[in-house]
């Protein structure tokens, strides 16, 4: 299997960058290889945690968001083989590309920093990265009257 264009990941970057390229051509052939049935909308999690986005409202089926005549390949990619110029998928297959968008996410590591994993989700602790956790930070902003709130940001990978 071939493709002019190939998008590893069919996040927030993936569903934009193949709607951007679609309209601007609509013949142009696109592929995105994701193995997830759901899609996130990962920034709207900081409108979960202020309280004006549900949490409901930022996960949808996967196969709704995908563009109009792009192919969705349901699969995890396992390596890249860039001599060849294709990607090797989790049972085997080849799928070959003339043009290579690569934008899988982060994986984050929460039990980097010790103690974080046990205590996210209570004690005040939250974060807006967790489809689960951002109403928690809601919960929190609401309840809070007096005193002080910490808020940090790590620094970009």
């Amino acid at each position: 299997m071939q493709h002019q264009i190939l998008i590893i990941g069919a996040g927030s970057a993936g569903i934009a960058t193949a709607s951007s390229l679609k309209a601007r051509d609509p013949s142009v052939d696109i592929a995105i290889i994701d193995p997830a049935d759901l899609h996130y909308y990962q920034p709207g999690w900081t409108m979960v945690g202020g309280g004006i986005f549900h949490v409901k409202s930022t996960v949808r089926a996967m196969a709704s968001v995908i563009p109009d005549d792009v192919l969705w390949i349901k699969a995890a990619v396992v390596a890249f083989e860039p001599k060849t110029n294709t990607v090797v998928l989790e049972n085997g297959q080849l799928i070959g590309y003339q043009q290579l968008i690569v934008c899988p996410g982060l994986k984050l590591d929460w039990a980097a920093i010790p103690g974080l994993t046990e205590t996210l989700g209570a004690n005040g602790v939250t974060s807006n990265y967790r489809y689960d956790l951002a109403p928690y930070t809601w919960q929190l902003v609401k309840a809070l009257k007096h005193g002080r709130a910490l808020f940090t940001q790590p620094p970009m990978p």
